[in-house]
C-alpha cells in the first residue's frame, strides 16, 4: 500500500528560488491553494485506507484518541516508564504529526505567498531612497521564509510517506512496501554550529536558542566521537553498550576524565562551565546577548572540542575503561 502525497512534491519545488519579476504574472498563490487541497484529499484518503487495513487484520487503534495532543504525545514520546511500546500505535502518532504538519505548512505558504507579492509589489512602487531601502530588506526576509516554507514542506511529505509506510507495515507484516529513506542520519556537531549563525543573522533569533544549541552541539560531539569505537587503538572490534539505557552525560564523561588526571588536556573546566550555563540559559529562559554567542560559537567552542579532539587519539581507550569501570558502559 502507497501513498499519493509524492505526486504533490512537484507543486511545491517549481516555486523553489522563483525570480522576483515572476511573482507579478505568476499564479502562485492559486496553484499552491491548489496544492494544499491535493494534500487534503490524499490525506484523507489514506486515513481510510489506514482504517480499512486495520479493521480487516482486526488490529485496533484509537482513531478518536488520536485527535487529541495528549494522547499523540504519549504514543510517540515514549519513557523508561512505559513498560511496552506498541510499534503500530507509535508510528500512528508520528504520522498523525507528520500529517497535521503538512496540513499547517500548507496553509502557510498560501499566506506568506501573498506577502511576497506585497512586499515586492511594496519595493517596486516604493520612490524615496530609504523607503526603497527598507521594503527590499522586507522583500528579502519574506523571500527567504517563502523558501524555507517549500523546503520544509517537502522535506515533510518524505516524511508523511515514510511515516505511512512505517503505519501499514506494522498493521500488515506481509506489506513489505520500501520506505524512501533507508536510513536517518545524524545530526553533526556542525550543523549545530551554523545553526546559531544562521539565527544570529536573522535578528534576534539566535539569541533565543543559541546556547540551548551549543549545548546540543557540545553533548553531540563528546559523544560521537568518545563512542566511535572505530577510532579505538584497543577496541576497535569491540562493541559499547550502554548499561544505563541512556548515553552517559557530558558531566559524567567529564567526572571520569579528571578521576584520570587528564583534566588540563580536555580542558574539563570551560566544558563543565559552558554546559552549565547553557543549562541555566535553557530553563530560566535568559536571552544571550548576540557578543556572546558569536564568540562562545565561533572561538571557544571550536578550540576547546578540537583540544578534546586531539586528546581522544591518546587518551580514548583509558576513558572508555573508566567508564567501563563505573558500570556506565560494557565494552564486549
Amino acid at each position: 500500500m502507497k501513498s499519493a502525497i509524492q505526486n504533490v512534491t512537484s507543486r511545491y519545488t517549481k516555486f523553489q528560488n522563483i525570480l522576483p519579476d515572476e511573482l507579478s504574472h505568476t499564479k502562485i498563490t492559486e496553484e499552491l491553494e491548489e496544492a494544499k487541497n491535493e494534500i487534503d484529499k490524499i490525506i484523507e484518503e489514506d486515513l481510510r485506507n489506514v482504517k480499512s487495513l486495520s479493521s480487516s487484520l482486526n488490529k485496533a487503534i484509537p482513531f478518536n484518541e488520536f485527535l487529541k495532543p495528549p494522547s499523540i504525545i504519549k504514543a510517540a514520546f515514549y519513557t523508561k516508564q512505559d513498560h511496552s511500546q506498541d510499534p503500530i500505535l507509535f508510528y500512528y502518532a508520528h504520522w498523525t504529526m507528520s500529517l497535521s504538519a503538512l496540513r499547517i505548512l500548507a496553509q502557510n505558504i498560501i499566506a506568506i505567498s501573498r506577502e511576497l507579492k506585497t512586499v515586492y509589489s511594496n519595493y517596486i512602487n516604493a520612490n524615496a531612497k530609504n523607503q526603497k531601502g527598507i521594503e527590499f530588506n522586507r522583500f528579502v526576509s519574506e523571500y527567504q521564509d517563502f523558501n524555507g516554507y517549500l523546503i520544509s514542506i517537502c522535506n515533510t511529505i518524505i516524511q508523511y510517506y515514510d511515516l505511512f509506510i512505517n503505519v501499514c507495515n506494522q498493521i500488515d507484516p506481509s506489506n513489505k512496501e520500501a520506505t524512501l529513506t533507508k536510513y536517518q542520519s545524524d545530526i553533526d556537531y556542525r550543523q549545530l554550529l551554523a545553526a546559531i549563525k544562521e539565527l544570529l543573522l536573522h535578528g534576534n533569533i539566535g539569541r533565543l536558542v543559541g546556547f540551548p544549541l551549543l549545548r546540543s552541539a557540545l553533548e553531540i560531539f563528546i559523544n560521537q566521537e568518545l563512542f566511535n569505537a572505530n577510532k579505538s587503538g584497543k577496541y576497535s572490534n569491540n562493541q559499547i553498550i550502554f548499561l544505563k539505557q541512556d548515553i552517559p552525560s557530558p558531566k559524567t564523561i567529564i567526572r571520569a576524565v579528571e578521576k584520570l588526571n587528564l583534566e588540563r588536556f580536555f580542558k574539563t573546566d570551560s566544558l563543565r562551565r559552558l554546559y552549565d550555563w547553557q543549562s541555566i540559559v535553557i530553563h530560566r529562559g535568559y536571552q544571550t546577548d548576540d557578543y556572546l554567542l558569536w564568540f562562545v560559537s565561533e572561538r571557544t567552542a571550536l578550540e576547546i572540542l578540537a583540544a578534546f579532539n586531539a586528546n581522544l587519539k591518546q587518551y580514548r581507550d583509558q576513558i572508555l575503561e573508566e567508564l567501563q569501570n563505573e558500570k556506565e558502559i560494557q565494552i564486549k
